[in-house]
């Protein structure tokens, strides 16, 4: 399963890279500028399509760079695992500004909490109660490999469909199939849909981990 992780930050690269601010927080080696503000707010848009205010921004950039300096003195093996998939995703050009570097560094750390959450501990039955809460799902089958559709069916409610979704994302496969009336049906997924299903089961999986991750986070900041 792809996690979707990174954004469309290359463009706020080039945008930021040679902008100065006023410091507004410095405190405990941290220093932080009107303008990772600014950095930050955009990034948070684009991340979770939300505006967040000043103040907000600057209480979650405390937060990140606690983590992150916690990480640097007592687990600097985990933070050079992290900035090395970082590099190999984005290029260098995405660590020349310190607060693009650690909102990638925060999100992928994130992502960890997301991925064991997926790996270990989701069962059927949530996904089975997540497509149960669609309105619809409603996907094209086929019973010659897709070549030609035979029609487009609501599976939100069909169990064993949902076993099949359940066991190609465990195995990082796309063989979708399904029962109707006793006949065997390929499911025709495309790549956006397919896509938007999995963000639908990320964003549950982010919900379930939000808490844990929150004391992670909150814990490494007061050491």
């Amino acid at each position: 399963m792809v996690i979707k992780v990174f954004f469309k930050l290359l463009v706020l690269i080039f945008v930021f890279k040679y902008s100065y601010a006023n410091i507004i927080y410095d405190k405990n080696n941290i220093i932080i500028t009107e303008h990772d503000i600014k950095i930050y707010q955009q990034l948070y848009k684009q991340n979770y399509n939300l505006d967040i205010n000043k103040s907000n921004s600057l209480k979650d950039l405390v937060l990140i760079y606690n983590l992150i300096n916690n990480l640097e003195s007592n687990n600097p093996e985990f933070l050079n695992k992290v900035d090395s998939e970082i590099l190999m995703r984005l290029g260098q050009n995405s660590f020349e500004n310190d607060g693009i570097k650690n909102f990638l560094r925060f999100s992928r750390i994130r992502d960890e909490f997301i991925i064991n959450y997926f790996q270990n501990k989701l069962e059927l039955i949530e996904l089975i109660n997540l497509f149960k809460d669609l309105g619809s799902l409603e996907l094209p089958i086929s019973n010659n490999d897709c070549l030609i559709i035979n029609e487009i069916v609501d599976l939100k409610d069909n169990e064993k469909f949902v076993e099949n979704f359940f066991n190609n994302l465990k195995n990082n496969t796309q063989n979708f199939k399904v029962m109707i009336n006793n006949i065997e049906y390929k499911v025709c997924i495309n790549e956006l849909k397919y896509r938007n299903i999995e963000n639908l089961i990320v964003e549950y999986i982010q919900i379930q981990t939000a808490e844990q991750f929150e004391k992670f986070v909150y814990e490494k900041s007061k050491e």
